[in-house]
């Protein structure tokens, strides 16, 4: 499964020690075959999460984060824009997932929550929202994900 950790949620995700709402989320891409993508605008908010930086560079090095080249995201992101229909300020992000094929999106960030899951911004497979540890399920793989053809 490719995930896709947004800022908002960024220093509680890498927080030391782990909060308990991302244990499931940490299992999945460190013990199984999940996988986080960055890239673009959304690597650079991630990066300045001290924790957050030094986790990527430790799971990138492990093949369990991927960096989507920023061509490809500025160009997605530059559709996304073009569609005028985001109701969130995040159309990085979107780009990042339609770039990717990445369908879990990690976020606290409800209008981000509504344009991921807009079949219009996002075509399907339907985005699906992990925000805490009742959220497992939402933990799979998509076809054609990024993170899945490099595992």
């Amino acid at each position: 499964m490719c995930v896709i950790i947004d800022a908002s949620l960024a220093a509680r995700i890498f927080a030391s020690p782990m909060q308990e709402d991302f244990v499931p989320l940490w299992n999945w891409v460190r013990c199984r075959d999940g996988c986080i993508v960055y890239g673009g605008q959304l690597a650079a908010e991630l990066e300045r999460v001290r924790q957050g930086a030094r986790q990527l560079k430790h799971l990138s090095a492990a093949g369990k984060a991927y960096r989507v080249p920023s061509e490809s995201v500025v160009a997605e992101t530059r559709a996304v824009r073009n569609l005028g229909i985001c109701v969130s300020d995040d159309p990085h992000v979107i780009a990042l997932a339609r770039a990717s094929k990445a369908r879990v999106l990690c976020s606290g960030d409800r209008n981000l929550h509504a344009d991921f899951k807009n079949l219009r911004l996002l075509p399907a497979p339907k985005g699906r929202i992990y925000q805490n540890a009742e959220h497992a399920s939402v933990l799979r793989h998509d076809p054609g994900c990024i993170g899945r053809r490099r595992n």
